[in-house]
């Protein structure tokens, strides 16, 4: 992984970043703070990465490693856009209620990114441990899944990244 990418998803992984925050909220009997998924994609001969993350304060990031002179893409949101923080809420409140069944290790251990482009890491953060489970993407995708609800609203957060950056980069009509 790029080193700028890396970074982005370090800070992320390390709720001690949100220690001095005001209105930081603890969800669920294990105290989650930050959830999210990560994903591997084939980009020729090179492997990239995707990273979704939503804290309880209500804010998301979208990171993607990319070919830029970085290596890294991405985009903040969820300030003043309620569609994009209620599906990031939904995501948490399942990471909440379902982190007692994903792997647990305490914070500050390295995650090793999805193993390949077929599965989805889906993650969750305490102030003390990383929660993290890794599953086939098309059984996710199936409603009988147990963490089905917490993918389906991770990839409603990812589409409401998507229409912000499309409502950006869409031409103004101003000359």
């Amino acid at each position: 992984m790029k080193t700028s990418y890396l970074n982005m998803r370090n800070f992320w992984l390390d709720v001690t970043n949100l220690e001095n925050r005001k209105g930081v909220i603890e969800i669920g009997p294990q105290g989650i703070c930050v959830a999210g998924i990560e994903m591997a994609m084939q980009d020729g001969p090179d492997t990239k990465h995707l990273f979704l993350a939503t804290n309880s304060l209500g804010d998301s990031s979208l990171y993607v490693e990319n070919n830029s002179a970085s290596g890294l893409g991405g985009v903040i949101g969820g300030q003043g856009q309620p569609d994009l923080q209620e599906a990031a809420a939904h995501m948490l409140a399942y990471a909440g209620k379902l982190a007692e069944q994903m792997t647990a290790m305490p914070t500050g251990n390295p995650l090793p990114p999805p193993s390949t482009e077929a599965y989805v890491r889906l993650f969750a953060v305490s102030k003390k441990q990383l929660f993290h489970v890794e599953f086939k993407e098309e059984d996710l995708r199936k409603p009988e899944h147990p963490f089905y609800p917490f993918f389906a609203y991770s990839q409603q957060t990812l589409g409401y990244f998507r229409k912000q950056q499309a409502q950006a980069s869409a031409p103004s009509g101003h000359a």
